[in-house]
């Protein structure tokens, strides 16, 4: 789970080979088509056979429906690599074939980056050198299913690419993860999109829907995606609910509706919270830090300075407990950690400003020093405040 960053400037600003018949297939491409591919086939000594670009050089292709995994000759392999279209990399290691006549062979794993046919890419395939093999590359099962609906009629095949076949909903899906792990939130909702006009949408699909629109800050579609997720999976697969509930939060306060927010992210904390702060699990732990965080914040959009203060104490509370460290750690200097930093400067500066409290802003604004928090550090030298270490009496909740 990813969590907003939002904080202190409130206050100041993812082999064996048969053959009962030869056709045309197209693999798992990059960028998927929608619709109908229709590919002439060409029928030469009993099998079919289209031009295709491998590695960027052209070749013929054979189909093979029976063959469990896409093979290529040595001496198109020797071609690639010699032309640099092969590199050391692109070799995974030694491995033994069985062909279709039953001998056994030796050959060579290795990655094809791009097959290209009829304008469709296929992308990373694996393959393997077999020597003696005559036809320069055949596609087996391995890239087979992983197809839309194939059909050949004569010497056409049409490939229904609208129509996801399972394999190709498990490529998607890691696809899907892989963009939110990097923050392509867009292209993510794409292929989600993709996914639900298939009607194969699952738990993950919806939960992963409302993330994706909340990080993209489309709350009311965010509110839609997390209440058909509350709707369909709350009882059944409970795993997600309070992600789910902070996700509403989240929408609810960038929607400005800070009571029904407030309401949302303490429901998300009770589904976890379960314990005190010391006996809570450390992943856990790391959640709530997070989760408190994020209601100081709607608190301090508020004006609600006191409780947003106490907010940003539990949620240090529960960062530390993640990370391992007791209050006497803290005070002996011996937690470095950006966000503990940022919170307790934080509440200095409530402490300061809002509230009044310049004895209890100066400990904070120690302890934040002692986290190396550069605008309190900045601050304790201005004032003169000793913040090598704190004698361990840790200042209390506002």
């Amino acid at each position: 789970m990813k969590i907003l960053n939002c904080n202190i400037t409130y206050i100041k600003e993812r082999m064996t080979i048969k053959r009962p018949f030869l056709f045309i297939v197209f693999g798992f491409i990059a960028s998927f088509c929608f619709g109908q591919k229709v590919i002439q086939l060409t029928k030469q000594n009993g099998v079919y056979t289209i031009l295709c670009s491998i590695n960027g050089v052209k070749r013929s292709l054979v189909f093979d429906t029976g063959a469990s995994t896409v093979t290529i000759s040595m001496r198109l392999a020797e071609f690639l690599y010699r032309s640099g279209k092969l590199k050391n990399v692109d070799f995974k290691g030694f491995g033994r074939s069985q062909t279709a006549s039953g001998h056994i062979v030796n050959n060579m794993a290795v990655v094809l980056r791009d097959v290209e046919i009829g304008g469709l890419h296929l992308k990373n395939v694996d393959a393997v050198i077999i020597e003696g093999q005559n036809v320069p590359l055949l596609l087996g099962l391995s890239a087979i299913q992983k197809l839309g609906k194939v059909t050949l009629s004569g010497n056409r095949l049409i490939i229904d690419t609208s129509i996801l076949t399972n394999p190709q909903l498990s490529g998607i899906r890691t696809q899907i993860e892989s963009h939110i792990d990097k923050e392509e939130y867009s292209t993510a909702i794409a292929l989600l999109k993709r996914i639900e006009s298939q009607d194969a949408i699952e738990e993950m699909d919806l939960f992963n829907l409302a993330q994706c629109y909340c990080y993209s800050k489309d709350y009311n579609k965010t509110l839609m995606y997390c209440q058909q997720w509350m709707g369909t999976y709350k009882d059944t697969n409970p795993f997600h609910e309070p992600d789910i509930c902070y996700y509403m939060g989240l929408s609810y306060m960038g929607l400005k509706s800070h009571y029904d927010a407030d309401n949302w992210f303490a429901k998300a904390i009770r589904l976890i919270s379960v314990d005190a702060v010391e006996r809570t699990s450390r992943e856990d732990a790391n959640i709530l830090s997070y989760y408190y965080n994020q209601k100081a914040v709607n608190y301090l959009e508020t004006g609600a300075y006191d409780n947003c203060v106490e907010a940003f104490d539990i949620a240090t509370q529960y960062r530390m407990r993640y990370l391992g460290f007791t209050l006497e750690d803290l005070c002996a200097g011996k937690v470095k950690d950006e966000r503990i930093g940022t919170w307790l400067y934080s509440i200095s500066k409530l402490d300061a400003v809002f509230l009044h409290k310049e004895e209890a802003a100066e400990q904070y604004a120690v302890l934040a020093a002692l986290c190396g928090n550069q605008e309190a550090i900045k601050f304790c030298e201005h004032f003169k405040l000793n913040y090598t270490m704190v004698h361990y009496s840790p200042v209390k909740v506002n």
